[in-house]
């Protein structure tokens, strides 16, 4: 194991109140500065942390950023409230997938602090960098999901499922970037509006033939004009 993935397991064994607090305080410098600009030696300070101790629970700046991004979607998962789909039909599918996308947007909406650490890593290269392997947890989910949706035909199969989850992270991605950076002053129901516009955009991307044929007509009106 590396010392890296060491200090890593040392930090989830800290006691909990301790570690949530050096997390807080890192959190609030890189929501003040960014990833780049934030300023280690004053998050060590802040908490009271030599340089000794803080490198035996995190390796260098962008391992302390991991774990505070760790940590927001560790409590975006619970806002959620989500597992993997369990649908009996494509429709069925759909508008799971449709629900989740608005749930999203609700929570970020409403919790402008998750959403600031959202448009910090979509502002910095380098700040995705330091969460490459949560960016490719969340790569693997999606996988997953996409795989279910091809067992009940709401997923087109005719394309490897490693192809069609690197797209669609893609799209998910810019799709969220866009949300996070240029949505900002838009109103809860114009958001939610675009947000259903875009699901629509990933369902004609990756629905089967068959999926688009029963889901575009009148019971799913979000969906209409752009799977037409």
């Amino acid at each position: 194991m590396s010392r890296r993935h060491r200090a890593r397991e040392r930090l989830q064994k800290l006691f909990p109140a301790q570690r949530g607090a050096w997390l807080d305080i890192a959190e609030a410098e890189f929501r003040a500065h960014g990833f780049a600009a934030a300023s280690l030696n004053r998050i060590l300070a802040s908490a009271g942390l030599s340089k000794g101790q803080a490198y035996y629970y995190f390796a260098d700046k962008g391992e302390l950023y991991r774990a505070v991004i760790e940590r927001a979607l560790g409590e975006l998962a619970g806002l959620l409230d989500t597992g993997l789909p369990e649908p009996d039909s494509a429709e069925a599918y759909w508008r799971e997938m449709e629900a989740l996308f608005g749930r999203l947007t609700r929570v970020l909406k409403h919790n402008p602090r998750l959403a600031e650490l959202g448009r910090g890593i979509h502002r910095e290269t380098a700040a995705q960098v330091a969460v490459a392997d949560l960016l490719a947890t969340l790569r693997d989910r999606l996988g997953r999901t996409i795989e279910i949706g091809q067992q009940v035909g709401a997923v087109r199969s005719d394309l490897p499922l490693a192809l069609l989850t690197d797209v669609a992270f893609a799209v998910a991605r810019e799709i969220d970037r866009w949300f996070a950076l240029d949505a900002q002053d838009l109103d809860e129901a114009a958001v939610l509006d675009l947000n259903r516009r875009a699901v629509g955009l990933v369902i004609a991307m990756l629905a089967s033939v068959d999926a688009v044929s029963d889901t575009a007509h009148e019971s799913f009106p979000s969906w209409q004009g752009v799977i037409r």
